[in-house]
């Protein structure tokens, strides 16, 4: 099946920002012990538009896993609906000039269905009060989650430490047996330029209702 997602009129903002906004986030230390691709990714070019394609090897969602994601379409496509082995997908990354961060779109190709897509935008904030910026990542109608951001043995981790609802500026937290579950992503650097996708959500409740792993690489 072939993806055939939108063309974007795209501009580069990368003479906006300082490209280091990561490395803040992480701290000089942590920053330094990530694998050079994923320095380079998260660095100087974060602000360009990038498009990568690859294969989810995994995309699993347990029953009521799959139910969420039906009922998150009413706030946008934050999660994929269908499970599938091995199922083509292209990422597109790029500037959103109205959130002020990035979005991603992800474009599922499950056989015999149509594309799933699911976006979801990156905005890194300094809001008053507090001491340091955030990584949160809005999905759609004020919906989102705030990101810590860590390194692992190389690798670049979000981990989700609060779901919430924003309305008119005020942000209301949500409760974790509302929430999907405990999210982590893990972007991981391979031996030849390609990267490692893994994603694990965890319910409160529930245990475990969604886990993807993928390989990808930049075109």
């Amino acid at each position: 099946m072939s993806i055939n997602p939108p063309k974007l009129a795209l501009r580069n903002l990368a003479e906006e920002n300082n490209g280091s906004d990561y490395q803040k986030l992480l701290g000089n230390k942590a920053w330094s012990r990530l694998h050079p691709d994923i320095q380079q990714r998260f660095g100087s070019k974060v602000h360009q538009a990038v498009t990568y394609q690859g294969v989810m090897k995994v995309v699993y969602s347990s029953f009521l896993g799959k139910a969420f994601a039906q009922v998150c379409r009413l706030i946008g496509t934050p999660l994929a609906i269908h499970s599938g082995v091995d199922v083509p997908i292209m990422v597109k990354v790029y500037p959103n000039e109205t959130l002020k961060g990035m979005t991603w779109d992800r474009f599922y190709a499950f056989p015999n269905k149509p594309v799933n897509r699911v976006t979801s935008t990156k905005v890194i904030q300094n809001k008053q009060g507090e001491n340091k910026a955030s990584l949160v990542e809005l999905v759609g109608c004020g919906f989102g989650m705030k990101l810590d951001v860590t390194e692992v043995k190389g690798a670049l981790r979000f981990t989700s430490t609060e779901f919430f609802l924003e309305v008119a500026g005020k942000r209301f937290s949500i409760p974790n047996w509302l929430s999907p579950g405990k999210t982590i992503v893990e972007q991981r650097a391979l031996s030849d330029g390609r990267f490692e996708f893994k994603l694990n959500v965890e319910h409160l409740l529930l245990g475990k209702v969604f886990k993807q792993v993928g390989v990808f690489e930049s075109i």
